[in-house]
């Protein structure tokens, strides 16, 4: 079967709407939804503002498409960071141990702005329902990645989940976002105890030996 070849002006376009689409997200982080200059957007991506219109409909489909695009970015990351710890830990001491330390890294700066981030995203969701299908449709596969690296651990030995892993992959997930009420609030002093029992939390769900679950209790933030 013939494959057609990319037209200059197909190539074109599709370096328009990447740069567009770069620039649309770096407004995004800079100003949010509510402050988002479409004209920067332009001027940075060297667009014609008729280039927006062809490729995204209007200046808040673009918005969606950046959001949609991050959150996603985001998910896959997650999961793909979370692959790597199942399939790169030597044992299921090993495990635990980095997953009590990439926990503790949720405290971090960077991890605040991400939820916030995702949050926003999540908000706009709700005034669109072809935004809200499309995350609703990330959110499954994503999570159906996820509940395949708990089944690895399960199959290996190191957890005994005693609920259905995608119902648990949910509750993970939940807690992990849930963790933005804590930011909101402004309570640094908190954190240490919150890290602490999430981790004691996430032990229990998928089943970690008794062993663990003194590990999790003794977890304390490095300093």
């Amino acid at each position: 079967m013939a494959i057609p070849k990319d037209t200059p002006k197909r190539t074109d376009g599709i370096e328009t709407m990447a740069r567009l689409m770069k620039q649309a997200r770096l407004e995004l982080a800079k100003n949010g939804v509510d402050n988002f200059d479409v004209e920067a957007v332009l001027e940075r991506a060297e667009a014609a503002r008729s280039s927006l219109y062809h490729h995204f409909g209007s200046k808040f489909d673009l918005i969606y498409t950046a959001q949609l695009e991050e959150l996603v970015e985001g998910l896959r990351n997650d999961n793909q960071l979370f692959r790597y710890l199942v399939e790169s830990a030597a044992s299921e001491e090993d495990f635990f141990a980095k997953l009590a330390e990439l926990m503790r890294f949720t405290s971090s700066k960077e991890l605040v702005d991400f939820r916030a981030h995702r949050l926003q995203v999540l908000a706009s969701a709700t005034h669109n329902a072809k935004l809200a299908e499309a995350i609703r449709a990330a959110q499954v596969e994503g999570n159906l990645f996820f509940t395949e690296s708990l089944e690895i651990l399960r199959t290996r030995g190191w957890i005994n989940p005693q609920h259905d892993l995608l119902a648990v992959t949910y509750m993970i997930q939940g807690l992990l976002l849930g963790h933005i009420m804590l930011d909101f609030s402004q309570l640094p002093e908190l954190e240490d105890g919150w890290v602490e029992v999430a981790i004691e939390t996430i032990v229990n769900l998928v089943g970690g030996s008794e062993k663990f679950q003194s590990l999790a209790k003794n977890s304390k933030k490095k300093k």
